[in-house]
């Protein structure tokens, strides 16, 4: 593995470049760009399932969404949708001039929030010739209709209205108003989803001091109105592998990606017992995922 720098516009992105042990530098290699979720870093979901890729012949790059972790940009914490699809095509600008990777055999994986982000550069980014996804979340819908999908999209205006007090407090000479993505503890976890997520990123099971999980309260006007999934039956025409755990309240984000994606080559894989973050860094579900993402991206880049 070796650290790495790109440019993304007036932003130094923080990356990290993961190489099959024995591949040959002077052979060009299919490659995958890793996206982390919502609130976490490059070092801990992103670079589990990266592990499991390089060890199935792919060149694989992870890294810190700007204004994250150890990328530059501010505020920090932004959590701006736009800017993190921009991301993607910045990594994929980065690979392209490589000379180990194959320039046409470029794919792309996300995980969580990271997967509709992922999804939507493959829409955006004709360079992405493959699109696999990790208990996908298309984060504006999220607020939208909640977790589960079965809240009043009317109710979500609240949160603009948050968003611009925050924005005009700021204007008046406040300080930034942050909001925590994680409850305050396990107990006060409002679905079970949360809890576990509360374990991932609170606990040594999965936690990194540069994942604080704090966002600016104003990305809430970018997020809210947000989708992921727009124009997937257009767009999305590219091979996709859409994977959720059976048990995820996210499930239905994953179902619905692959029902509206146009691709003729699309699969959706539901694992059985599987949570929405069980599928981050579990052994079980972590190699089962690997399996089927390796199969999908040797077909889609490689056997083609």
């Amino acid at each position: 593995m070796k650290a790495v720098q790109f440019p993304n516009g007036n932003i130094t992105m923080a990356g990290q470049l993961h190489v099959p042990e024995h591949a040959a530098l002077s052979a060009r290699h299919p490659a995958i760009v890793v996206v982390h979720p919502a609130g976490g870093v490059k070092e801990q979901t992103a670079t589990v399932h990266a592990a499991s890729l390089v060890k199935q012949g792919f060149v694989v790059l992870t890294f810190d969404a700007s204004c994250q972790g150890n990328s530059t940009g501010a505020p920090r914490g932004n959590e701006n949708p736009y800017a993190r699809v921009a991301d993607i095509s910045a990594a994929i600008d980065l690979l392209i001039t490589l000379p180990i990777v194959d320039a046409d055999r470029i794919g792309v994986l996300g995980i969580c929030a990271g997967g509709g982000y992922a999804a939507h550069a493959t829409m955006n980014d004709r360079r992405i010739r493959a699109v696999g996804t990790i208990s996908a979340v298309n984060y504006g819908q999220m607020f939208r209709q909640g977790w589960d999908g079965d809240a009043d999209p009317r109710n979500s205006v609240a949160l603009l209205d948050a968003a611009a007090q925050a924005r005009s407090r700021q204007a008046e000479g406040g300080q930034l108003q942050y909001q925590d993505a994680l409850p305050a503890n396990r107990e006060a976890a409002t679905h079970p989803d949360f809890a576990e997520a509360f374990d991932y990123y609170r606990t040594p099971r999965g936690q990194h001091p540069n994942a604080t999980g704090l966002f600016p309260l104003q990305n809430l006007a970018e997020l809210v109105g947000y989708d992921a999934f727009n124009n997937a039956e257009l767009f999305l025409t590219q091979p996709l592998l859409a994977i959720a755990g059976s048990e995820a309240g996210t499930r239905w984000m994953s179902e619905e990606l692959h029902q509206r994606a146009a691709s003729t080559d699309k699969h959706l894989l539901i694992l059985a017992g599987g949570t929405h973050v069980a599928l981050y860094d579990q052994p079980e579900f972590v190699a089962r995922a690997g399996a089927a993402l390796g199969e999908f991206y040797h077909q889609a880049l490689v056997a083609r």
